[in-house]
C-alpha cells in the first residue's frame, strides 16, 4: 500500500484528485486504528465487579475500598499474635522509570551495608513494582535485580514501532518489557514468594483499572501460594498472572500500550471471559503504604506496635528545572513525571500525619536534590549506571535515608 511522493505531490491544477487521495490516506488511517489492538467484548461494572482471574480469589482489593481498613486490621493483629515483638517494617516503592536504577542502588548497598530489614510488608508501583519482588526475597536476589536493569539488553527496553504508533496507544512495543519480565520471573520465584507468604510476609503491586478509574492493589502473595498449592500448572498460572500484573504497572502511558488481563465471572449459569485494561500503577498511585481508607485510621489503643515506613522514591521529589523539548514522548513524560511528583509529595504528608498519631516512624530515600537523574525514560546503560551508583554510594553510607 505504497504511493510514491510524486503520486501524492500533484500539481495544484488536480486539487481535486489531491483531496481524493487525502480522504482515501485519511480512511485507511481510521479503518487501521480501528482494526489495532486485541477485541474486547463490552462489560457493564456490575460484570466487572464480579470477575477474578481464572483460578483464584481474594488476591485484589481497591484503595477506596471501605471494608479494606477492617481486613488490615485484622491481618495485624494476626500477625502480631504471631510474633508481637517484633518491629513491622514496609517498604513502599515508587514509579520512576529508568531511575528505578536509584532503588536498585539503594537496595544492593544496604544489603552490602549489613542493615537492611526483612521487611513484613513490600509494596510497589510501575518501576517499583519491577523491583519489589525482589526487594520482598532479600539480598539473595541482589545480582538478579542487578541484572535485570543494567545488564545485557536493559538498554534495548524502548523499541519504537515506528508507524505503527500511529494505529496504537504507546510511542514503544511492549515486547521487550514483557521479554524483560518473564526473564525473571521463573517458577522458582513464584515458590520463593510463596514460601514468604506464608511466614505472614506481604507483596503487594498497584496497577490502574482504566474502566473503573482507580487503583488495585494486587496480593502477590496470595497468587504465588493459591497457584502453589494447585500444583504444577497452577504454578504457571501464578507466574504468568505475576508477569502480567508487573507489566500492566510498569506501562507508562503515552510510552506503551495498556496491558490486557483476562477474568471470569458467571452469569445466567454461563461463564464468561472479559478483558481488563490495566496500566501504570503510578498513575492513581504514586506510591502505595496505606489504601485512602485507612489515612485517619487511629491504632486501636491494644495493639501495641512497632513499625518503621520506608519510602523509596525512585528519582528526584521536588520540582526542578528542565528545559523540555517539543516533542510527543518528551512533553508526555514530563507531565506524567510532574504530576508523580506532586501526588508522592501530598500522598507523604498523609502518611506524615497518619503516622504522627499513631506512632510510627517514618524514613524517606531520594535522588538529592543537586543530583540530576536518567528520567522516565532514560533507559540507557550510562545513565542507568550512574543513577545506580548514587543510591548505592549513599546506601552504603548510611544517609540515603532521612527520617521524616
Amino acid at each position: 500500500m505504497g504511493w510514491s511522493r510524486s503520486t501524492i505531490s500533484l500539481k495544484p491544477v488536480f486539487g481535486e484528485t489531491k483531496l481524493k487521495i487525502s480522504v482515501v490516506v485519511a480512511v485507511g488511517l481510521v479503518l487501521l486504528c480501528g482494526c489495532a489492538g486485541p477485541h474486547r467484548e463490552t462489560f457493564d461494572a456490575a460484570q466487572a465487579a464480579l470477575a477474578q482471574p481464572a483460578g483464584f480469589s481474594n488476591i485484589r482489593v481497591s484503595p477506596q475500598d471501605a471494608g479494606l481498613a477492617a481486613r488490615l486490621e485484622n491481618d495485624l493483629r494476626n500477625g502480631l499474635r504471631t510474633n508481637p515483638s517484633a518491629e513491622i517494617s514496609i517498604l513502599s516503592l515508587s514509579g520512576g522509570g529508568a531511575d528505578g536504577a536509584f532503588g536498585i542502588g539503594v537496595l544492593t548497598g544496604w544489603s552490602e551495608r549489613g542493615d537492611r530489614p526483612q521487611f513484613s510488608v513490600v509494596t510497589g508501583v510501575s518501576t517499583g513494582a519491577l523491583i519489589a519482588p525482589f526487594a520482598y526475597l532479600g539480598s539473595s536476589y541482589d545480582a538478579q535485580l542487578k541484572e535485570a536493569y543494567l545488564g545485557e539488553g536493559a538498554s534495548n527496553l524502548l523499541k519504537s514501532k515506528g508507524l505503527g504508533a500511529f494505529f496504537s496507544p504507546g510511542a514503544y512495543s511492549s515486547e521487550g518489557l514483557k521479554a524483560r519480565v518473564a526473564k525473571y520471573v521463573s517458577i522458582q520465584m513464584v515458590e520463593d514468594i510463596a514460601d514468604e507468604n506464608s511466614k505472614g510476609r506481604r507483596l503487594q503491586i498497584g496497577t490502574t483499572n482504566l474502566d473503573s478509574q482507580t487503583g488495585v492493589i494486587w496480593d502477590l502473595g496470595a497468587i504465588a501460594s493459591q497457584g502453589v498449592a494447585q500444583g504444577p500448572a497452577g504454578k504457571v498460572r501464578a507466574r504468568d498472572l505475576i508477569r502480567e500484573i508487573l507489566v500492566a504497572s510498569a506501562s507508562i502511558p503515552g510510552a506503551f500500550a495498556p496491558a490486557f488481563i483476562p477474568a471470569s465471572f458467571a452469569q445466567d449459569g454461563a461463564s464468561h471471559v472479559l478483558q481488563e485494561m490495566h496500566a501504570d500503577g503510578s498513575v492513581t498511585m504514586p506510591l502505595f503504604i496505606l489504601p485512602e481508607s485507612m489515612l485517619t485510621w487511629q491504632v486501636p489503643p491494644d495493639v501495641a506496635l512497632n513499625a518503621r515506613l520506608y519510602v523509596l522514591i525512585n528519582g528526584n521529589i521536588n520540582p526542578r528545572f528542565t528545559f523540555t523539548k517539543y516533542g510527543a514522548v518528551d512533553i508526555i513524560t514530563r507531565s506524567i513525571d510532574t504530576l508523580a511528583r506532586a501526588q508522592a509529595r501530598a500522598t507523604l504528608f498523609g502518611i506524615q500525619a497518619f503516622s504522627t498519631r499513631n506512632g510510627f516512624k517514618v524514613s524517606v530515600a531520594s535522588l538529592p536534590d543537586d543530583f540530576t537523574g536518567g528520567g522516565l525514560m532514560a533507559f540507557d546503560s550510562n545513565s542507568m549506571k550512574r543513577v545506580y551508583d548514587k543510591g548505592y554510594s549513599l546506601a552504603l553510607s548510611g544517609i540515603v535515608f532521612q527520617d521524616k
